[in-house]
């Protein structure tokens, strides 16, 4: 088993804020980046397993602390009160200043000596639509967003991504209903040759968190993150990993 080192850290944002992440070490360095995006849960067990997963397939991982505006170190479980409050953290998120925020992160991780200079992002739920916003936005070199929730509200930047983006939906995901997704999210980046949506049929949302048993589905996971890891070093760059 690989060992992943994890460490605490802070990234300066545009205004001074000091935003919470933690750096999960890739087995040899330097590696492509990955910025990674939370749930509304924020960097919880599921999570800090996620990107040291990652960091095992050969990416230099930075997890980031999205909500320390609000809350620092956010770390919610999945019952009634876990679902409330990120419910209510997302209601108060402003994406405009986490764009922002997520790219410090992504200036901050290229500048390391870990870092081959390639920083892509990678988010779930909320982080799915920040990896939307990424493409658009920022100055990633690749980004992959798990059933993203608010895409539909910019829907208008669809056609004006120019990094290579790939989108993972659920056919049932309740967050992104056919009136959304069939009705507004995939037809707004239709024709855009750098972006790449998979629906996944009778799949829910969070059907790629292993700690939720009543969404996930380990078949399909494997299907998408085999995508997203393809993807990531076609554009990022080779890794040295468990898997190469």
């Amino acid at each position: 088993m690989i060992k992943v080192v994890r460490q605490a850290m802070q990234v300066e944002s545009f205004d001074g804020h000091q935003i919470g992440a933690f750096l999960h070490r890739p087995p040899s360095s330097p590696a492509p980046g990955l910025v990674m995006i939370p749930e509304i849960f924020g960097i919880n067990l599921p999570l800090r397993e996620m990107a040291a997963r990652y960091a095992a397939e050969g990416f230099a991982v930075l997890a980031v602390d999205i909500f320390s505006r609000m809350e620092r170190d956010v770390d919610l479980d999945y019952g009634d009160e876990g679902h409330a409050k990120g419910r209510a953290l997302h209601k108060a998120f402003d994406y405009d200043t986490g764009v922002k925020d997520m790219q410090a992160c992504i200036s901050s991780l290229r500048a390391r000596q870990e870092c081959n200079g390639k920083v892509g992002v990678v988010g779930f739920c909320l982080g799915g639509t920040m990896a939307y916003l990424a493409a658009s936005r920022t100055d990633a070199d690749a980004a992959v967003g798990y059933y993203g929730t608010r895409i539909h509200l910019f829907t208008k930047e669809g056609q004006g991504v120019s990094k290579p983006l790939i989108l993972h939906f659920g056919e049932l995901d309740h967050t992104t209903p056919p009136e959304l997704l069939q009705g507004q999210i995939l037809p707004a980046i239709k024709g855009n040759p750098n972006i790449q949506p998979f629906v996944y049929p009778k799949m829910v949302h969070a059907f790629a968190n292993h700690r939720r048993p009543d969404t996930y589905n380990a078949e399909t996971t494997k299907v998408a993150d085999t995508r997203t890891f393809a993807h990531f070093r076609k554009y990022l760059g080779p890794t040295h990993s468990k898997a190469a």
